[in-house]
Order: C-alpha cells, then sequence, then structure tokens
C-alpha cells in the first residue's frame, strides 16, 4: 500500500491526508474518522460512514447515502487580533440555532472567509465536528489552491452552490463581533460557552495544546509570539503535540521546538494522542485541564471528576504563561508592562 503512513511518517490521520496532498477541492470521502469533518475545509465532502458501510465502499467503490440537507453560514467583517478558528466554532455554537438534525451539511462561504487563515478554518472545523456537526464544507478559495499547489497534481473541482440552492438555515456571522471564548465542562453540570474575560484568575494545572486541534505549524508559531518567549508558570505542566511527524519537523528545524523545551514544555509525538485521549491520568478530580483540542475535551467529559476547559491556542498559551485563565490581550499587556519595567531599572 503507497499511501500507508507507518511511525514516523503518521500522525492525527486527517492531518496526515491533507498535508500530503491527498485530498483536493470536489472529492466525496468515505471515512469511520469523525474528525475527517476537517476535511470539508479543503472543499471536499466528508461523509462519516459505518464498520459496514467502510467495508462496502472498500470492496466495491460505491456507497449508497442519502443526500442531506443543507444550512449556510455566510462570513463577512474582520477578525480581532485575539480571535482564531476555535473562538468562531465557540461563537457559533453559543449564538446560532444549528440545525437538530447532525448529518446536515454546515456550509461556510462569503467575503469574511478570507480573513481566516487555512489552519484557523481546520480549528474551526474541528470544534464543530466534536460537538456532534460532522458534514462541514467550505467554499475552496484561492487559499485552498495555493495550498494544494505545494502539495498534489491531482485534478480538483471548485464547485460553488446553486443559486437557488435550499437551506434550512441561512446565517450571517460578522466576525467583527467575535471574541475569544472557552467551554467549560465540571463533572455534572451541563457544558458552557463563556467568554476568556468572565473566567478570568481561573487556575489551570495541565494544558494539552495541539494534536488534532490547533496542532499546525501556524498554531504554535501564534502561541509562541503572544507569550513573548516567556517561561511557563512553575505551577501548569505545559504539553505541546504537533499534529504529525511533519509539523514536528517544521518545529525542530526553525528551532521552535528548542524554545518550547528551554520554556518548560514537554514535547509528544501526535502517535501518543490516543492514549491521552483515553486518560493518562490528566483528568483527575481537583486538576484543572486546558486544551486546544476539542476532541480532547469531549473525553474528557466522560471521565469522573473533571473540570476541563477549551480553548484557542491563544487562550491555552496565555493561561501557561500566567498560571491560570487570563485574556491573551490581557497577557500581552502584563508583558509588555514587565518589559518596559525591566527596561527602565536596566536604564538606572
Amino acid at each position: 500500500i503507497q499511501t500507508y503512513y507507518e511511525l514516523g511518517r503518521s500522525g492525527c490521520p486527517s492531518n496526515v491526508v491533507i498535508n500530503q496532498g491527498h485530498i483536493v477541492p470536489g472529492l466525496l470521502t468515505v471515512s469511520a474518522e469523525s474528525h475527517f469533518a476537517e476535511l470539508g475545509v479543503m472543499g471536499a465532502f466528508p461523509v462519516l460512514a459505518s464498520d459496514h458501510e467502510m467495508a462496502l465502499s472498500l470492496a466495491t467503490g460505491e456507497l449508497w447515502i442519502q443526500v442531506p440537507p443543507s444550512a449556510r453560514f455566510r462570513f463577512s467583517g474582520t477578525l480581532g487580533n485575539w480571535v482564531t478558528g476555535t473562538d468562531i466554532g465557540l461563537h457559533i455554537l453559543k449564538n446560532y440555532e444549528l440545525p437538530d438534525n447532525r448529518k446536515c451539511v454546515l456550509e461556510f462561504s462569503g467575503e469574511g472567509l478570507a480573513e481566516l487563515p487555512l489552519h484557523e478554518r481546520f480549528n474551526l472545523a474541528n470544534v464543530l465536528a466534536a460537538f456532534g456537526y460532522n458534514y462541514i464544507l467550505f467554499e475552496a478559495d484561492t487559499e485552498v489552491l495555493e495550498y494544494l499547489n505545494q502539495r498534489t497534481d491531482q485534478e480538483a473541482f471548485f464547485d460553488q452552490p446553486d443559486e437557488k440552492a435550499d437551506y434550512v438555515k441561512d446565517n450571517e456571522i460578522n466576525l467583527t463581533a467575535v471574541s475569544p471564548m472557552i467551554a467549560l465542562a465540571i463533572d455534572g453540570k451541563e457544558t458552557q460557552i463563556l467568554p476568556v474575560e468572565s473566567l478570568a484568575h481561573e487556575p489551570v494545572h495541565k494544558i494539552m495544546a495541539g494534536a488534532q486541534g490547533s496542532g499546525r505549524f501556524e498554531d504554535f508559531q501564534i502561541g509562541l509570539k503572544l507569550t513573548r518567549y516567556n517561561p511557563v508558570n512553575p505551577a501548569v505542566q505545559m504539553m505541546i503535540m504537533p499534529s504529525d511527524t511533519m509539523v514536528y519537523s517544521d518545529l525542530i528545524n526553525n528551532g521552535l521546538a528548542g524554545i518550547f523545551l528551554d520554556l518548560g514544555c514537554e514535547i509528544y509525538p501526535s502517535s501518543f494522542f490516543k492514549v491521552l485521549k483515553e486518560g493518562l491520568g490528566i483528568f483527575t478530580k481537583v486538576v484543572h485541564v486546558m486544551t486546544t483540542s476539542p476532541a480532547l475535551f469531549q473525553s474528557a467529559c466522560h471521565t469522573e471528576g473533571h473540570h476541563v476547559y477549551l480553548g484557542s491556542i491563544l487562550t491555552n498559551f496565555a493561561a501557561a504563561v500566567n498560571g491560570s485563565i487570563i485574556h491573551p490581550k490581557a497577557l500581552e499587556m502584563k508583558l509588555h508592562k514587565a518589559a518596559s519595567h525591566s527596561h527602565d531599572e536596566d536604564s538606572h
């Protein structure tokens, strides 16, 4: 099998097939892996299949599926400095009435789509998939085309919605109105989605950044930039997991891996994700865990005594440095003030 990725070339499955150039606009993909929802970012349609349906499609190359209904989300406005795809996903879950039918396709388009770098679109898709919406389809644009030009020569089909398409819901999302958000799950209570500032000063003990959610090179870049190379707070354990070996290699070759180690982070390979997802003792009573991974967040919700947060890469790195939840902008101001004070003392 030419496209079998063993240890050393592996990673979170959806990241691997995208980074290796196997996914192009116009494809219909069939998988039993719910994380494959992010393939829709590339303009490919991901079908979530049962084990029996997977066996049938592998044996025959065909699969009968019911054409699902669609709900449209059109982006407008501009993205704020501290807002990521994760925040947009949580904003949608909190403020919009999503279809009861979880097989409804969520279509994303609009002028504001250009505001979202590709890695933030993946983060948005991952959040919605973790909350049960596995059928996601983005309008493929020049950002997707530029990404594919470096990876594949497969023929792509840049389809557009029909002008008379019928949507069960048609929504407009003003990106300017989106602010950093956090999902909070505490054992015995309903999951809440709240603005970051409403949870300010809440302690965080363990942080897992990356993997299946904000685990691409660009995610780690913006997280590191926010910290201004300040170390992880001594009260916090910070774990970093690149989404695949290609990202891990980029972190090493560009010097970020060494910097993260110097700042007090632990770097795990993506092949370790399944172990983390199934426990490893990071979800225990009294310990407050924060993660960028929607899948890890949902896994934690099934453990006894959990107290877990889901936030963006910026919110996670801000908490890692501060030792408690803090708005990324507030952390930047705090670090800037500390640096200015230190400079003034050196001048004297």
